[in-house]
């Protein structure tokens, strides 16, 4: 596969670095592009657009890639070429929405089970067959608790999906900071400038395994353009 076209579903922290998803354009499902790095993070100049700016969600973006490299709790990665990548749109035209419109998850568990994080073992028996997935979340709360043992504040984000609750982390550069930054306490998407529940999309998506588990991330919120709305 010398490239393919994405829609940019997640641009989230991972450790120092980055991880990138998105949908292929022509309905083919999630790409997760790695690099050679243990963990597969990319560099900076590695996701780096030709007018130095980064992806952006909804963008859609043209990378090149090499082979796949399945995980056994990520099996839509795959190493890329040493191509640069290039924007295609900014934003993803409504023509584009079917896309995302049709990997929306209706499902109420993620990836198999309604707790925070999977153990990588259960992996290692039976490969995972997703690591990435878009929910229409309900009941959206935002949450900046205290950390014990990082001593700072840490981003969450607390919601449902049909009648069950989760409360997971949140990666997505352009909420957990500000979010971050806030005081310890619970506040309602409008308080931080975002649509209540309709308008949104969380990209989830399975994370490294750490001390033998792989928790559950929000590592991005998608506000859906209201002319995507419109033309559906």
């Amino acid at each position: 596969m010398p490239s393919v076209d994405l829609i940019c579903l997640a641009n989230s922290y991972k450790l120092n670095y980055r991880c990138v998803a998105g949908l292929r354009v022509d309905g083919g499902g999630w790409v997760r592009p790695v690099s050679d790095k243990e963990h597969g993070e990319l560099e900076y100049s590695q996701y780096r657009l030709p007018d130095h700016s980064e992806p952006h969600l909804l963008d859609v973006i043209r990378i090149g890639l090499s082979h796949p490299q399945p995980l056994p709790h990520q099996p839509e990665n795959w190493i890329m070429d040493d191509s640069a990548w290039s924007l295609v749109e900014r934003s993803a035209s409504a023509d584009r929405a079917h896309v995302v419109a049709n990997a929306v998850s209706r499902e109420s568990l993620l990836f198999g089970n309604a707790g925070r994080s999977m153990p990588y073992g259960q992996f290692l028996r039976r490969p995972a067959q997703e690591s990435l997935a878009l929910v229409k979340p309900a009941g959206v709360r935002w949450r900046t608790e205290f950390n014990t043992y990082l001593l700072r504040n840490m981003p969450r984000v607390l919601f449902q999906l049909g009648d069950l609750p989760y409360d997971l982390p949140l990666t997505d550069p352009a909420h957990a900071g500000p979010l971050q930054r806030r005081e310890v306490g619970d506040y309602r998407s409008s308080d931080l400038g975002m649509p209540e529940d309709g308008t949104l999309l969380f990209t989830i998506s399975l994370g490294e395994p750490l001390d033998g588990i792989c928790y559950k991330l929000v590592a991005a919120v998608v506000v859906i353009p209201s002319e995507w709305a419109e033309s559906s």
